[in-house]
């Protein structure tokens, strides 16, 4: 497979652009659509891809731009070697190897989050004995100016509800959206026991918090434990890597080594070997999230009364 000539450039960027534009701007064309009708499997498969393509945190614009910036690289690559396969391997890394690399943080966000609620609820017991709150309805309203960030917003949110509401179904159902918030089984107890709370109004309201706290810290620690030992395998997984991109780039400049991925069937075994590492990396970034505990509370399940209160009793020691 000779170099790229000038034509069959141009005509890799501009179909490079084409299907980046197909994309992004028939994603957004089609929202209202995609929103009214159910997605298939596949539709999601590709909203997925795409949401993992950038920071969700950034605007969409951004996600394009950087999109199309890979897409051009890649087809540099393509020509400068000749290999479509690690063309579409540059632009593909340069897309999703952050999202693939990147368990560690979304790991390290749930702890994160976790620790933010033991400390709500420490915050909550300490106003409920100290006289600064009646009730443990004008302790989450008391609290909130004080709430660590990662659930700040979700707990502003509560409280503003829990004001504005009458009680009853109107608290159940803020809590239900705080611990969809969180999403976390932990997150899902706590917002159980709350709502059992605020329904029994018991004496022992602060003990209960201190429990639950405990019992949050208890799940934090465990989790910094596992995240410790799989540090290591992290590490090697980045230095196998950089090996692996150091030995293409070795490949692609000695032409003794590099004849034959010149060849059609040579680009067939690239693509099969590339395809191989992200498939490994796709499964390594599973084995390192989890699979995560199944919900009890919130939109992940609903929250039926009598086995919601034998549950939440069990967990937290309501009288």
């Amino acid at each position: 497979m000779g170099p790229v000539t000038p034509a069959e450039l141009a005509a890799a960027a501009a179909g490079a652009c084409v299907a980046v534009a197909l994309v992004v701007l028939g994603g957004r064309a089609t929202g209202e659509q995609l929103v009214a009708a159910p997605a298939t499997p596949w539709v999601r498969r590709i909203r997925l891809a795409w949401a993992a393509a950038g920071d969700p945190a950034r605007p969409d614009a951004d996600r394009r731009r950087r999109a199309l910036g890979w897409a051009v690289a890649g087809v540099v690559v393509w020509a400068l070697s000749g290999w479509p396969a690690a063309g579409a391997a540059t632009a593909a890394a340069g897309l999703w190897l952050p999202w693939l690399l990147g368990s560690t943080r979304v790991v390290r966000t749930r702890i994160e989050k976790l620790e933010a609620l033991e400390g709500w609820c420490r915050r909550m017991a300490d106003t409920l004995t100290g006289g600064g709150a009646i009730g443990l309805a004008q302790a989450i309203v008391t609290t909130t100016a004080r709430v660590d960030d990662p659930i700040a917003p979700a707990v502003r949110t509560l409280a503003r509800r829990i004001r504005d509401g009458a009680g009853g179904d109107d608290h159940a159902a803020a809590l239900r959206a705080f611990a969809d918030t969180v999403d976390d089984r932990t997150g899902d107890t706590v917002a159980a026991a709350l709502l059992l709370a605020l329904r029994q109004q018991s004496g022992g309201i602060a003990e209960v918090l201190r429990q639950l706290a405990d019992g949050v810290a208890r799940d934090v620690r465990a989790r910094r434990d596992i995240e410790a030992a799989r540090a290591e395998s992290r590490q090697s997984i980045r230095i196998l890597l950089l090996i692996q991109a150091a030995l293409l780039v070795l490949i692609g400049l000695v032409p003794t080594f590099a004849a034959p991925y010149g060849t059609p069937v040579g680009q067939v075994v690239m693509a099969v070997l590339l395809s191989g590492s992200a498939v490994l990396l796709v499964w390594m970034r599973q084995l390192a999230l989890g699979r995560p505990s199944p919900r009890f509370f919130g939109k992940a399940g609903e929250f039926a009364k009598t086995e919601g209160a034998t549950a939440g009793n069990s967990l937290v020691g309501l009288p």
